[in-house]
């Protein structure tokens, strides 16, 4: 296990974040741009339960820069913490994007 360092850490009720799929395109743009070793992450109900950093069903980003969190934060809203994580756990099991939004049905019932 690799040392642990600070990072942001913004959490919130599941769904909250990744609800309508703004997430997942802010996380997809922000690998495009900077690539995929950017210090970014989305944390699913279960891997916040694996990285033992909460029990209740929320969701949660992860992140270096506070400015990105911050930003999240007031887009999405949720509670910021520091919390000291393990870089290389995170890169190993939080590659993933966050759920695609649900698909609506947009079809005119005329």
């Amino acid at each position: 296990m690799s040392a642990k360092k600070p990072f942001y850490v913004l959490i919130a009720p599941a769904g909250q974040l990744c609800g309508n799929g703004q997430l997942r395109e802010t996380i997809s743009e922000r690998r495009n741009r900077k690539g995929d070793d950017v210090p970014f992450w989305y944390l699913s109900p279960e891997l916040l339960k694996r990285f033992d950093l909460t029990q209740t069903d929320s969701e949660a980003v992860v992140a270096e820069e506070q400015t990105a969190i911050n930003w999240l934060q007031l887009r999405f809203g949720g509670d910021i913490s520091i919390i000291d994580m393990d870089l290389e756990a995170l890169k190993r099991e939080a590659m993933d994007l966050p759920p695609a939004a649900p698909a609506r049905d947009i079809s005119s019932s005329d």
